[in-house]
Formats: C-alpha cells, sequence, structure tokens
C-alpha cells in the first residue's frame, strides 16, 4: 500500500531516543531495523536503508527536523552520491500525496493579471516511474528551486496542505530529481541548449527523493 506523506508529519519534532518514533516508523515501513547513525556538525542521520528513507536531527537538543524518502539507489544522506558510496538505499514504498485543497494557484504570467488556477486531484500516487512534471503540475509553482552540485536538481513547497486521518496537516516538501545521465536521450534542440535546458529535460525525469519537513511560516 502506498504511504501517505501526511503521516510522516507526526514524526517531526521527536527526539533520537524517542522509542515511539521507531514503534512509528515500524508501523509506516513494515519494520525498524537499527539505522546506521552519521553525525556532522550542524546534524544527526538516521539511515535506514532497508527502508530507502532517512531522518535528519538537529537543535540542541536533537529533534527530527526532516525525513527523506528515497526512490532510487543514493549514497548516504549528508554525503554526495558516487558509484564508490555504499551502503545504497533501498526504494521506499510509493508515496501517497491527499490533498486539503481542490485546486493549484499559479501567480500571475505579468502584474495586472488574474492568478491561474487549474483542478487538483484529491490524491495522488507517487510510483517509482513519476516524473518531475507530474509532481508538479499538483503541486503547482515551487517556492524554491535550484540545480548543481551534489544535491543535484531540487524544487522546494515551503507549505502545502496535505490531509490525514485527524484532518489537515501542512508540511514542507523538497523534491530531487534523478539525473539519468548518459541514459538521457537529448534532442537536438536540447543538445544546443546544453546547461541551459536542464530545467527543460529534467521535467522529464524520475523522482530521486522527496523531504518532508516542517513548513515555512506564513
Amino acid at each position: 500500500m502506498p504511504l501517505p506523506v501526511a503521516s510522516l508529519h507526526a514524526l517531526l519534532g521527536r527526539s533520537p531516543d524517542d522509542a515511539g518514533l521507531r514503534e512509528s516508523l515500524a508501523a509506516l515501513f513494515g519494520s525498524a531495523p537499527q539505522p546506521d547513525v552519521k553525525t556532522y556538525p550542524d546534524s544527526t542521520y538516521h539511515n535506514y536503508y532497508a527502508l530507502g528513507v532517512s531522518l535528519c536531527f538537529t537543535g540542541s537538543p536533537l529533534a527530527l527536523d526532516s525525513v527523506d524518502v528515497f526512490n532510487a539507489p543514493a549514497g548516504p544522506s549528508g554525503s554526495a552520491s558516487t558509484k564508490s558510496t555504499k551502503p545504497a538505499y533501498s526504494p521506499a514504498p510509493p508515496l501517497l500525496l491527499q490533498f486539503a485543497e481542490t485546486e493549484v494557484v499559479l501567480p500571475p504570467r505579468k502584474e495586472g493579471d488574474e492568478p491561474f488556477r487549474y483542478p487538483r486531484p484529491e490524491a495522488f500516487d507517487v510510483v517509482p516511474a513519476t516524473k518531475g512534471r507530474d509532481i508538479v503540475r499538483v503541486l503547482g509553482e515551487p517556492s524554491r528551486k535550484g540545480s548543481g552540485g551534489w544535491v543535484g536538481v531540487w524544487l522546494e513547497w515551503g507549505r502545502v496542505g496535505l490531509k490525514d486521518e485527524a484532518g489537515r496537516v501542512d508540511v514542507g516538501l523538497m523534491l530531487e530529481l534523478s539525473d539519468p545521465k548518459g541514459a538521457e536521450q537529448l534532442t537536438e534542440e536540447q543538445r544546443k541548449k546544453g546547461a541551459g535546458g536542464v530545467w527543460d529535460r529534467a521535467a522529464g525525469w524520475a523522482w530521486g527523493s522527496i523531504k518532508v519537513f516542517r513548513p515555512a511560516d506564513k
């Protein structure tokens, strides 16, 4: 069964020593083995490679700041993904986005225009083959995006309204796209654009990971 993204919201803010945290992980993912713990100056990661999920704790005392779920094998969180990086994450289960709002509102193209609106599905399944354009279509215009470096091509939505069993929850979402690199078949027009055409190309890339974090202030 798909994993409801809204259910990950309840994990945020918990400490790494919270016994209920592992119980919640086991309920969501089917098991909760001992994590591989990686500590950095500003964060601590609990990597569950077999589940395809990584938990990032920050602050003092440590509290769960974000949850990453992976579609394709990737290196440990907090480091570049390379051929020599082991172990790799197994793909997480398909994800389910159940939306609290029934339409997507895009900003006007120019001053004085009305915002553009179109219907949003009540629910959307993020499966292994889901492309970047499919996710952007249901989430709308990202609040931030970027490319380059070890993170690759990413898009971020500071606040997304989702539904769970208790009602509405707001989360932040960050989507990282999986660059097919040499396997990508480019058109002649894309070749001419080169690096500048990365956003046109990335629309057709599958998702690599989705980060769930506390929403930005309104």
